[in-house]
């Protein structure tokens, strides 16, 4: 207020001033009592006005630098306020004072966008926005780590890592959703939406790893099934074994006779031990849960099965980091785990001469393991089926081991996938969640 009313006086004065002068000469000039004096007043009016133009220049100069830092958006500039102009020391004060006030703002705004983003990497979803020109402006670590993508800078790279989405982003209606697999191994639930900032379309992606519920949802039709097949084959084969011993007990059967009963006792009695090997599928006792180093029982394990390694001609090894890792859990249940793994990879070496099987230990933010072998490795066609309860590639064996204990880790709070299989390598990991 005190520049503006400055700079009214100071632009009034030289109006006056240019007024009275330039009417003074241009009087002399009409009357013809001064023509030489008249024609110097209306000259040093013109000068007056020169002067007035060069001080309001100053002004605009001044503001023009202010405006023009203001959308290049630097907040760093400082003008003069002790110069011997009071007016332009005004007019920087002024400026500088909008100055701090706007980079109050800007501090105020990127410290609220650092609070958005922080909270959007806190989400376990993942997320991303783009705008109309497909440039990424919102990729969370979350959704990265979903996608297996280290980086996202356009939406055209998510594209060329899964061109199933493609038809989806093109065809796809406001909160539709569609499942994906990604190359991490995971079954993802992808849901889009759009939204209006202003004149910007913003398009935004919700990724949610669904295998957990997947996985808990297969488990438990297939512990059902169990249940119910278990239930009804034992119940009808225990009368057949019961009834052909007790028939081939009597003294008036003939030899034919008794050996046919006999073997169809033997085949029933076989029957139900099979099918007594699948309770473990649906009556699996809850884990008796005390803290164990989880390096040591990994240890034992190789000291266990090391005849086992040198007559395969297998080396295993060892890494744990830190080097000794400790875990809640039930240690016999969890070592069944493992053993039943590394009998695995033994199997899947079989015909080698330089076997490897090596297990690591990572523990950070969270605890993985890692069991890998160079054998052949799992087919394509065969890596979503081998958790599946009663699949098996061996000649001998029911197809059990893997689906009991992917539910085995499932009950520690665990994650148990296969995370990679090619000639040369396999690796199954476990996860767990370190909680604080």
């Amino acid at each position: 207020m005190l520049f503006s009313y400055r700079l009214y006086i100071v632009i009034l004065c030289y109006t006056l001033l240019i007024l009275v002068v330039a009417g003074a000469g241009i009087a002399l000039i009409v009357t013809q009592t001064g023509i030489i004096i008249g024609c110097m007043l209306v000259a040093s009016s013109f000068f007056i006005i020169g002067a007035l133009v060069k001080r309001l220049n100053k002004f605009n100069a001044k503001i023009r630098f202010f405006f023009d830092a203001v959308n290049d958006k630097e907040n760093m500039i400082q003008f003069n306020e002790h110069s011997t102009d009071k007016d332009l020391n005004a007019l920087g004060h002024s400026l500088n004072r909008v100055n701090e006030l706007l980079a109050t703002a800007k501090s105020e705004s990127r410290k609220q966008e650092r609070f958005y983003y922080s909270l959007l990497e806190e989400v376990p979803d993942g997320v991303l926005a783009w705008n109309i020109e497909e440039r990424i402006i919102i990729a969370n670590t979350a959704a990265l780590q979903l996608l297996g993508l280290e980086q996202l800078t356009f939406l055209r790279q998510l594209k060329q890592q899964y061109p199933e989405i493609k038809d989806f982003l093109i065809h796809g209606n406001i909160q539709s959703s569609i499942l994906l697999q990604s190359t991490v191994k995971r079954q993802l639930s992808l849901s889009l939406n759009r939204m209006k900032l202003e004149s910007e379309v913003i398009t935004l992606l919700a990724i949610k790893d669904i295998s957990n519920e997947l996985s808990e949802k297969e488990s438990e039709s297939w512990s059902k099934l169990t249940r119910v097949l278990t239930h009804e084959i034992m119940n009808t084969i225990a009368p057949i074994v019961s009834l052909s011993q007790t028939l081939s007990s009597r003294p008036e059967a003939d030899e034919k006779l008794v050996r046919g009963l006999n073997v169809i006792r033997d085949q029933s009695e076989r029957l139900m031990e099979f099918t007594e090997s699948y309770r473990h599928l649906s009556y699996m006792p809850e884990p008796i849960k005390k803290t164990f180093s989880l390096t040591t029982l990994l240890h034992n394990l190789g000291i266990l099965l090391q005849s086992d390694f040198e007559t395969a001609k297998i080396r295993f090894t060892l890494h744990s980091t830190p080097s000794d890792i400790s875990i809640s859990g039930d240690e016999k249940q969890l070592s069944q785990v493992f053993l039943n793994l590394l009998k695995n990879s033994i199997q899947a070496l079989e015909g080698h001469n330089d076997g490897k099987i090596g297990i690591d230990l990572v523990q950070s933010n969270k605890l993985c393991v890692y069991i890998t072998d160079n054998g052949n490795g799992i087919p394509i066609e065969l890596q979503e089926k081998i958790f599946v309860p009663f699949f098996t590639t061996k000649t001998e064996g029911m197809g059990v081991g893997l689906t009991l204990c992917r539910q085995i880790i499932k009950r520690h709070g665990g994650d148990f996938y296969l995370q990679e299989s090619r000639k040369g390598k396999t690796v199954f990991a476990i996860e767990w969640q370190i909680v604080p």
